[in-house]
């Protein structure tokens, strides 16, 4: 098993206009299946870093939106966190048997009833890929997802 990492470039992210972030998602990263072709092995990952949190930041909200479906390879699966917990914000989920749609934000109800993450420093903002069946990351042929936080910096809060 190796694992790639791999950054977006800025055309990748998006700080979500006032209206959307009246849903409760402040921050968009689009990732296509061309970002995440990196290894040849049946169980390899893929590390895409998204960027920073605020230094005293609160997670809210977190979801995933497969706006096409991931193909070519047996099973791709995602989790969204941070470097010291990339399942903090969604749980592993295999993107193949989910074809294109929501999968659902974490701890499970939406809005979160309570943040799904908090921290009093900066921690960088991972998904992880995870290839775990037959074929491997560079096999992909199609796919597109939308990652979608609600971030607060808790110094701009009150």
């Amino acid at each position: 098993m190796a694992n790639t990492d791999v950054t977006l470039d800025d055309s990748a992210k998006s700080v979500l206009s006032n209206q959307a972030a009246r849903g409760g998602f402040t921050h968009k990263w689009t990732i296509k299946y061309t970002d995440i072709d990196e290894g040849s092995g049946s169980s390899d990952t893929v590390t895409v870093v998204l960027g920073n949190t605020f230094a005293d930041y609160v997670i809210t909200k977190a979801m995933v939106n497969v706006t096409m479906a991931f193909a070519g390879t047996g099973a791709l699966a995602i989790e969204v966190g941070v470097d010291g917990d990339p399942n903090g914000f969604i749980t592993t989920t295999n993107l193949i048997s989910v074809g294109a749609g929501p999968i659902a934000t974490q701890p499970g109800a939406v809005p979160a009833a309570a943040p799904v993450s908090a921290a009093a420093a900066v921690d960088v903002i991972e998904a992880l890929f995870t290839n775990s069946s037959s074929g491997a990351p560079e096999d992909l042929s199609a796919g597109e997802l939308d990652i979608y936080l609600g971030m607060i910096n808790a110094n701009d809060a009150g």
